[in-house]
């Protein structure tokens, strides 16, 4: 099994490179690179196509959202799993929004940065638990003023895209849909492209969210 390619993207050199050397201590794990903005993250990951971009949000001259956005136009089968400070939510919606696959804290624990790494390189999409929570108040907060447009929509979802919905929401990847209901990924996918049409989803992230939201996670 190939190991995983990642590029680490942080302005301060030495969280950037402690960083990049716990990983590269780790089995399934290789750095290909390191970049200290979102300008030079831009430049390095259409260079070096990694797997996976460690993503810090704030940096000087082009931010992380900025690059995500930009990466996500240039390199849609990109996975980006930011790793920040910020426990903003407008910086996780932000973040989900231009495609990033996953949102964990700097406090996150080693073997939990590995997990989120190998998870997203695999379709998953991971949340830290404390944006997680904050997530599903907004979601609460929210549900009255879009209850009404989405009704229809999951009226009309089949039993089978409510199954793929759900095991979206536990975390499962396209691969482990398609062991479960015993299915191609072909089909894993179509279903999921269904669902995001029919519920006015924009990525699986919001797919995961709005999941995690009705309570099937």
């Amino acid at each position: 099994m190939e190991p995983v390619k990642v590029l680490v993207v942080d302005d301060h050199p030495l969280f950037r490179r402690g960083i990049a050397a716990v990983l590269a201590s780790q089995e399934g794990v290789k750095i290909v690179g390191e970049a200290s903005d979102g300008a030079e993250a831009v430049k390095k990951a259409v260079e070096l196509a990694p797997d996976v971009v460690l993503m810090d949000l704030n940096m000087p001259r082009f931010t992380g959202l900025e690059a995500t956005q930009v990466l996500q136009t240039k390199m849609p089968q990109l996975n980006i799993l930011v790793l920040t400070i910020s426990e903003n939510e407008a910086d996780l919606f932000a973040a989900m929004k231009f495609g990033a696959k996953g949102y964990l804290l700097k406090d996150t624990q080693p073997e939990e940065l590995l997990h989120g790494i190998f998870h997203i390189a695999q379709g998953g999409v991971i949340v830290s638990p404390v944006m997680a929570t904050k997530l599903l108040a907004e979601f609460k907060e929210l549900e009255a003023n879009v209850k009404q447009a989405v009704a229809p929509a999951e009226a009309v979802l089949s039993p089978r895209e409510g199954e793929v919905l759900q095991l979206v929401a536990q975390g499962a990847t396209n691969k482990d849909i398609a062991f479960a209901l015993f299915i191609s990924e072909n089909t894993v996918k179509t279903h999921l492209r269904n669902i995001m049409d029919k519920l006015h989803l924009a990525n699986r992230s919001e797919a995961a969210a709005y999941a995690v939201k009705k309570g099937l996670a």
